[in-house]
């Protein structure tokens, strides 16, 4: 997480499980180096502002959202199941859209 530091960037996990199910999954992973946000109620609500929430699965889509300082939305890339966003390529476009 640190190269996302380096940027100024902070990277967040959402997903509409409830906390406590969130907090057991990163344990269960050996931790997670980046906070997770719980959508879980009203259930999805963040996921459908930002255009990710699956409504017939009941969960935001794997993504990647770029948002600036001011709130407005600068990227979105949406990723198939087992399919993992590839750092080097976030970066790559959080460099762009911060003219570096």
């Amino acid at each position: 997480m640190k190269q996302f530091e380096e940027k100024n960037a902070q990277v967040l996990g959402l997903s509409c499980d409830p906390w406590p199910a969130l907090r057991t999954w990163a344990m269960s992973m050996g931790g997670i180096g980046h906070p997770l946000l719980s959508d879980f109620h009203p259930h999805g609500k963040v996921s459908q502002s930002l255009g990710i929430y699956n409504a017939e699965g009941g969960y935001p889509n794997r993504s990647v959202s770029i948002i600036d300082p001011q709130g407005v939305l600068r990227a979105q890339h949406t990723y198939p199941a087992g399919v993992l966003p590839q750092a080097p390529d976030i970066l790559a476009e959080l460099g762009t859209l911060q003219g570096k």
